[in-house]
């Protein structure tokens, strides 16, 4: 027996032994498979990554000294390789000191690294570029001089974009003036990598709240394809603090030098967690060259400074139709499968599929069947009790529309409660707003949970003669406040005030078959630029689409728009405004457009704290109609009023608080409305045309 027992023991301890090594075995190889953010660490900023013939190559500026380079055969490798010196930066002169944000490019079949330099006083920042004498990243580099645009102005952040047919444009950060206090996105067209023929153009200036946290800033542009369409995303707000963000320009047709042709949209990526202040991003694939992967800068704390950033690293989608959603920016303590193909890492599962439907970033999978046949359209195929949903969209939007026109198709017998809805936003399952229409019960419903909270249903009636055979309007609006609007074919049908959060949108059945068409989410909520001439300046919150905020101080019409098809038609315009604060200039104003069509023509009517007056002034055929003021005796211009515009042919009526202060005769056509404000912080409510 006791031999045997022996045995036994012998046998048992070898199979233990066998069975941890096994364990340890799949947890070694599990760990081979993931990393953990940072890939570079702390004082690494501003990333500039390029995949070439298998390996990686990361430029970085080496403060005073010059720019180095690091060449792996793995991107979370970078950490680790040597970086060898390219190019010293001169003892004394124009470009050697404060070398800074370098951009390595693979153009025609040479390098070419750019970068900013100064004589040691910022104000003198220009854009320099190297050219490799090889193909050897790390080689000789030959200095080529300035890239000068006409209007030859501070610049940093520069970056070539090649179009198909290889024209070349590059596209950078600068001032407006010659001062510090607000930085602008300029392009132009290159006759050669290193040689701007022309001028530049303004592409970009700070518009929205989200850019102009700290200090109005757009800076960091990095080109991105986007399928058939060109992109540029972008850092905006101050670096240094934890709202450093990105945002998005997508070019609609091609013409790279119209800023027309370009539309924002933001932020597609910002603070998230532990992760603050997100910025200055690259673009490369993983080694197999089936993922997308973005590597940023971000910081470690939420107070302001430079010194805790580090590069990150994490993949990224972009659907058939061109989308970009770049997800959440996720936690240094939270593993991720590495790059398809990198130390023979198998290609991880995409949440997202190739038109960008999927499982949420932060919280639920995917469940339920669903028919996917574009990325505006989907049908719930699933009847049976529990939620079938489905996400997409860019889950940083701080204020955004959820919209889809929604059909019923049948009912099943398992739930007490069978409905279809619309997720307005959705982080996790502690954190979602939804909309549902309800034909067991006749009912328009909401649900939200906020931070573990129930917030409960609220039921609103449907329509006499409500037709389920016929597709409806689902709307839902969430802004930066709280307030969550829900629509039912373009009519309001409830207003709830609730925690903002920020997640994606998404679409929800229970025990329901329904088809999902027409599937938008508009961070704008239709405001952005005019139709024909000019764009949006100033910076503006944008907390639904009929209310905004005015936030910037200075001379000069900060303006806003509905962008809404001109028209030739009858109509009148009114928005609640309410004077926050004023400046110092000596007009300081709010109102309204009662119609723009252009810069040469248009007509506003104001608000004047500082004169105690309304005032309006008009544009016709490049001609100053002048201005015409009426005095407002122990007017409250804190309080909320309502202004009014009534056009009525060339007739232009203005009413404050339902009486009628001034009218006046303007030739205008093609009229388009807005907000304007000149040095004034101002809130706009209820703003309507009709």
């Amino acid at each position: 027996m006791g031999v045997r027992a022996s045995i036994r023991r012998e046998r048992s301890a070898r199979v233990r032994g066998v069975l941890l090594a096994a364990v340890l075995l799949t947890a070694t190889a599990a760990s081979a498979q993931t990393f953990t953010n940072p890939i570079l660490g702390e004082t690494s900023a501003d990333p500039s990554i390029v995949l070439y013939n298998g390996f990686y190559y990361h430029v970085a500026s080496a403060g005073d000294l010059g720019l180095v380079v690091r060449k792996s055969a793995t991107l979370t490798g970078l950490g680790s390789a040597p970086a060898v010196r390219v190019w010293t930066a001169p003892a004394s002169g124009l470009y050697s000191r404060e070398v800074w944000a370098p951009e390595l490019q693979l153009i025609n079949g040479r390098w070419y690294i750019y970068f900013a330099a100064s004589d040691g006083n910022n104000a003198n920042h220009r854009m320099y570029v190297l050219e490799s004498a090889t193909l050897d990243a790390q080689g000789a580099y030959t200095f080529k001089g300035q890239l000068r645009p006409t209007t030859d102005k501070w610049a940093i952040d520069g970056a070539v974009i090649q179009k198909d047919d290889g024209s070349l444009y590059f596209v950078w950060s600068g001032w407006p003036g010659n001062t510090d206090g607000q930085q602008n996105l300029y392009i132009a067209a290159m006759s050669n990598p290193w040689t701007i023929s022309g001028d530049r153009v303004l592409l970009s200036q700070p518009a929205f709240a989200w850019e102009g946290r700290a200090l109005p800033l757009n800076e960091g542009p990095q080109p991105i394809r986007l399928g058939s369409k060109y992109g540029i995303v972008f850092s905006a707000s101050g670096s240094w603090t934890r709202e450093y963000t990105l945002g998005l320009l997508t070019n609609t047709d091609g013409n790279l030098l119209n800023p027309k042709s370009w539309v924002k949209t933001g932020p597609v990526f910002r603070q998230n967690g532990d992760v603050y202040g997100v910025g200055h991003p690259t673009f490369v694939k993983s080694p197999n060259g089936t993922e997308n992967w973005i590597a940023y800068h971000a910081k470690r704390l939420s107070t302001d400074g430079w010194g805790d950033r580090s590069v990150r690293a994490q993949k990224f989608y972009i659907d058939s139709a061109g989308s970009l959603n770049l997800g959440v920016a996720r936690s240094v303590t939270i593993p991720q499968p590495k790059p398809a193909g990198e130390s023979g890492a198998p290609a991880s599962a995409n949440l997202l599929d190739g038109h960008g439907w999927g499982g949420s970033f932060e919280g639920a999978a995917r469940s339920g069947s669903w028919t996917l046949p574009s990325p505006t359209a989907a049908t719930s195929t699933t009847l049976g009790s529990g939620w079938a949903q489905l996400f997409r969209g860019n889950p940083n939007f701080e204020t955004v529309a959820a919209s889809a026109n929604v059909r019923w198709i049948a009912t099943g017998t398992s739930s007490a409660f069978p409905k279809f809805g619309l997720y307005g936003v959705y982080k996790n399952p502690s954190n979602y707003v939804a909309a549902f229409l309800d034909k067991k019960h006749g009912v328009f419903a909401t649900h939200a949970v906020i931070g573990g909270v129930d917030k409960g249903w609220q039921n609103t009636a449907l329509p006499a003669g409500f037709s389920w055979t016929v597709a409806h309007n689902l709307r839902i609006e969430r802004s930066w406040s709280g307030q969550h609007h829900f629509f039912l074919d373009g009519v309001l049908q409830q207003t709830r005030a609730l925690d903002n959060i920020l997640g994606m949108m998404g679409l929800v059945t229970e025990d329901t078959q329904a088809e999902y068409t027409s599937v938008t989410l508009d961070s704008l909520q239709g405001w952005g630029d005019p139709a024909y001439d000019g764009f949006q300046n100033g910076m503006y919150e944008i907390r639904s689409a009929r209310d905004v905020v005015a936030w910037q101080f200075g001379g000069g019409w900060k303006s806003l728009w509905r962008k809404a098809a001109p028209t030739t038609g009858s109509y009148s315009v009114e928005a609640g405004v309410r004077l926050l604060a004023q400046g110092t200039t000596p007009y300081p104003k709010y109102g309204l457009y009662g119609c723009f069509q252009n810069g040469a023509n248009h007509m506003t009517a104001w608000l004047d704290p500082k004169s105690s007056v309304l005032a309006t002034h008009a544009v016709a055929g490049g001609v100053d109609l002048g201005w015409q003021n009426t005095p407002l005796s122990g007017f409250s211009f804190t309080a909320t009023h309502t202004l009014k515009v009534v056009r009525s042919g060339s007739s232009f009526t203005v009413y404050v608080d339902g009486i009628q202060r001034q009218a006046r005769s303007v030739g205008l056509t093609g009229c388009q409305t807005g907000v304007v404000a000149e040095d004034a912080q101002v809130a706009y409510t209820n703003f309507r045309v009709y």
